[in-house]
């Protein structure tokens, strides 16, 4: 192992709302946390609230990571054909917010990508030449950003995914080969696929970012490592073995911990850090 490793964590600013961000995030970079992701979607109810909280996280010396938008309406469907100039207006002000960051620090320069998604009875190799085009754009335009191509969550009735397979993933990175386009291993997706199986070591090359969450009885994810379903002990040390380095990251909705105490949220938040942290050093 080459590249240095650092714990993230999928940051919002309600989890730090009402001036507490020192107290939310003190706890957590003492069980291991260095950095913060943040989602880029500039439709989120609280978006306003993003660019002051990465500015406060960066001054207490963490780094960023983004995740580029992927909810309605935003939509890489068409990129490689009609749709293109109204996609890249839709994009452009956010990945360039994200270069920004990228061009004070290195350790602000990363952005995962989900391929395109459409409803049935979409066309897959227009999804995957739309994917292709939209990150050739990125890359191209942004040239301060390492992408990194995650694994999609499995389809859901009604719709047509690519880059759900990491090999699928793999097919689209190579199939650019560009040196600032990895992977993002989202491991909670990959167990949804009802594979708990090591990938290629192909595919483990290529991953530069990771999600890890754990995925509850009835199928939810994006939950702390709480019911040790998700093998991430074992995938991780097989990434940590092969891989160059590159951020993992605690990735959480915080909806499903509504109805949990505070000190239960900073006892899961905590303990999963620390548990990522033991199994990376």
């Amino acid at each position: 192992m080459t590249g240095e490793i650092r714990i993230g964590f999928s940051m919002h600013p309600r989890w730090a709302e009402a001036g507490k961000l020192e107290d939310f995030v003190k706890p957590l970079s003492q069980a291991g946390l260095s950095f913060f992701e943040f989602e880029l979607d500039n439709h989120l109810e609280d978006w306003s609230e993003f660019v002051p909280l990465m500015e406060s996280t960066f001054q207490m010396g963490l780094g960023l990571s983004f995740h580029a938008p992927y909810r309605h309406p935003h939509t890489l469907n068409g990129f490689a054909g009609s749709a293109c100039t109204q996609i890249k207006d839709d994009y452009r002000p956010v990945l360039a917010l994200a270069e920004t960051w990228a061009q004070k620090s290195q350790k602000c320069r990363t952005v995962v990508i989900h391929a395109a998604v459409a409803k049935e009875p979409a066309d897959r190799k227009f999804l995957i030449a739309d994917t292709q085009a939209f990150l050739l754009w990125v890359l191209e335009e942004f040239p301060d950003l390492q992408l990194a191509l995650e694994n999609n969550h499995p389809a859901r009735p009604g719709e047509i995914k690519v880059g759900v397979n990491p090999d699928d993933v793999l097919a689209l990175i190579n199939s650019i080969h560009h040196p600032r386009l990895g992977a993002c291993w989202d491991m909670g997706h990959d167990f949804l696929r009802h594979s708990a199986d090591e990938p290629s070591q192909d595919w483990i090359k290529k991953v530069v970012h990771i999600h890890v969450h754990d995925v509850a009885s009835n199928g939810e994810d994006h939950f702390p490592l709480i019911f040790g379903r998700v093998p991430y002990i074992r995938w991780l040390a097989a990434w940590k073995e092969l891989a160059g380095g590159g951020g993992v990251v605690l990735e959480l909705k915080g909806n499903h911990l509504q109805n949990w105490s505070p000190a239960q949220i900073e006892t899961a938040l905590k303990t999963s850090i620390f548990s990522l942290s033991e199994v990376l050093k």
